[in-house]
């Protein structure tokens, strides 16, 4: 169990951590940035040391740091792997990567409660030590593998940023079409998109998404495109051709009920006709009937 750690580097997520790590029972026995113009301090009583700084320093770092058996070295970058730690682990130490899940703008004690965070490790206990810190840091742990670690990041990067990058868009076109200035124009949408993305918490991207494409609504996709500058008009293509996608998955949930209530109709089997009780009209006459051929000749009358 991590019972002490090292907090190296100046930013915002080291500032996050130097937080919440003492929150999680974690005692901080060292810290260092690159612009103090010192050398990091001497790690050898840590349990474990954290770096982070940004990815093109990783390396740099991790090569000057005095470690060994028994400690774990991690870096929080999202797009590396951990080769760049390869100096430490040449020096005994295990290696891992505790990537949170979330944009960082400035310090806060509880930037990293209720995130995910990605973790790898050099070998099963470094990743298993990780996933309980983040445990502890109010994280949830998603292990993940070294080789994908640049496609995982870059998903993270769809999902956030990318979403910034396309509201700006969506409020510059507002702008052009209602002459608002931009605070109006963000306040106009940002419901929207709020509500948009709020309805991912309960539904799969497929339930959750809306617009003429779902519609098949082509004569107001072919108005929207008319109107749409050209730098716009290539994205909003793209983004169509995903809600086509996603549309798919719908259709034949949608015609399933009608091919069921017509296959049960095909297969139903004809029900049998009630047979009459002993109080219906018809029973009166069919026992008579019964009883004349039980009966067996008339006798005969004596002459």
């Amino acid at each position: 169990m991590i019972e002490t750690a090292a907090v190296l580097g100046g930013g915002a997520v080291a500032s996050a951590l130097l937080q919440a790590l003492p929150r999680a029972g974690v005692r901080v026995l060292a810290s260092w940035h690159r612009r103090s113009g010192l050398e990091p301090p001497p790690l050898r009583d840590v349990d474990v040391v954290l770096l982070a700084v940004s990815d093109q320093a990783v390396s740099e770092v991790c090569g000057r740091l005095e470690v060994g058996p028994g400690q774990l070295v991690a870096h929080l970058a999202g797009a590396l792997g951990l080769s760049p730690l390869a100096a430490a682990r040449r020096k005994g130490a295990r290696t891992g990567s505790l990537h949170p899940l979330r944009p960082f703008h400035g310090a806060d004690g509880d930037a990293l409660q209720g995130f995910a965070a990605g973790i790898s490790g050099s070998d099963p206990t470094a990743a298993a030590d990780l996933a309980q810190l983040a445990v502890r840091l109010g994280m949830t742990p998603l292990l993940t593998r070294d080789r994908s670690r640049a496609l995982y990041h870059a998903a993270a990067v769809l999902a956030a940023g990318a979403q910034v990058a396309l509201f700006s868009e969506a409020t510059r076109a507002f702008r052009k079409a209602t002459g608002v200035p931009e605070p109006q124009a963000r306040a106009a949408l940002l419901p929207l998109a709020l509500r948009a993305l709020e309805r991912l918490r309960r539904e799969p991207p497929e339930a959750a998404i809306t617009g003429p494409a779902l519609r098949g609504d082509e004569a107001t996709i072919a108005a929207h495109r008319k109107a749409l500058s050209a730098d716009l008009l290539a994205l909003y293509d793209q983004l169509t051709a995903v809600a086509r996608r996603l549309r798919k998955p719908l259709e034949p949930k949608l015609r399933a009920p009608d091919r069921e209530s017509r296959s049960s109709h095909r297969h139903r089997r004809p029900l049998r006709e009630a047979r009459p009780s002993a109080s219906s009209p018809r029973q009166a006459p069919r026992d008579r009937q019964r009883g004349r051929r039980r009966r067996g000749p008339a006798p005969r009358r004596p002459r």
